[in-house]
Order: structure tokens, then C-alpha cells, then sequence
């Protein structure tokens, strides 16, 4: 019967560290573009994905030969989602961007899921603004 009550407290505080982990560590891993923090993000179910975008007048912070030899391009690019907040977020690939365009980016908290180019319309206009891009 101890066993049992002993067993059951563990498995209780065993919930209720990993919900705690779940709720905090979103904000340990914002803006953080380590291959650790997009793992995390991808995993926590407390992350949830938002569509935010950003301008392509950046150069890559560093570039390298993939594994298969194509080109590989590191982008750290200043996003912003719909309600106008700003996260930092880090990318391959295996283009050069070009300058003065619109990303789409799909992400889920640090992990770029997807992302593409878009026209100036489709990104919202308060965005536009904090990308100060004509």
C-alpha cells in the first residue's frame, strides 16, 4: 500500500514538472536560434505555429557545403506575427535571398516549418510598417 501512495506521488509530481516545463519554456527559447531551442519548440505542446514574416534585406550570418554539397545559406532575420510582436528567428537555405522581398514563415515557436516569398499586399499593413521596407 506505501508502494502505491508513494508510486502515486511521483507520478503526480511527475505531471506537474512536466507541465510546468511546458509553460516556461517557451520564453527560454524565444529568440534563441540554437538547434536545441527549435527541438524544443517543435515538441512542446504548450508552442503553438503562427504564420510571421519578414524582410529579406539581410546578408547570411555564415554559409557551408551540405552534406549532399549544395550550398547552405544561415539566415537571422527580425520577424514579426499579425499582432506586430517581434521574435528573432535562424533558417537555412539553399539560396541566396533575394534583397527587398517579403518572407511568409510558417513556425512553431523557433522551428521554421515552412516559408515562402510573398507580394508586398499579402503581408498585413502593421507589419509592413515595423519592416520598413518601401
Amino acid at each position: 500500500m506505501k508502494f502505491l501512495m508513494k508510486f502515486g506521488l511521483f507520478c503526480a509530481g511527475l505531471i506537474v514538472l512536466i507541465g510546468a516545463a511546458a509553460i516556461i519554456t517557451p520564453n527560454l527559447t524565444k529568440n534563441r536560434g540554437t538547434e536545441l531551442a527549435m527541438a524544443i519548440d517543435n515538441v512542446n505542446p504548450a508552442v503553438k505555429s503562427e504564420d510571421v514574416y519578414a524582410g529579406t534585406s539581410v546578408k547570411p550570418i555564415r554559409h557551408f557545403i551540405g552534406g549532399g554539397g549544395e550550398k547552405e545559406y544561415v539566415y537571422e532575420l527580425a520577424t514579426y506575427n499579425n499582432q506586430g510582436q517581434m521574435r528573432k528567428l535562424t533558417f537555412d537555405s539553399q539560396w541566396v535571398l533575394k534583397p527587398n522581398r517579403y518572407l511568409k514563415i510558417s513556425t512553431k515557436g523557433q522551428n521554421v516549418e515552412t516559408w515562402e516569398a510573398v507580394d508586398r499586399a499579402e503581408v498585413p499593413s502593421g507589419v509592413r510598417q515595423n519592416l520598413m521596407m518601401s
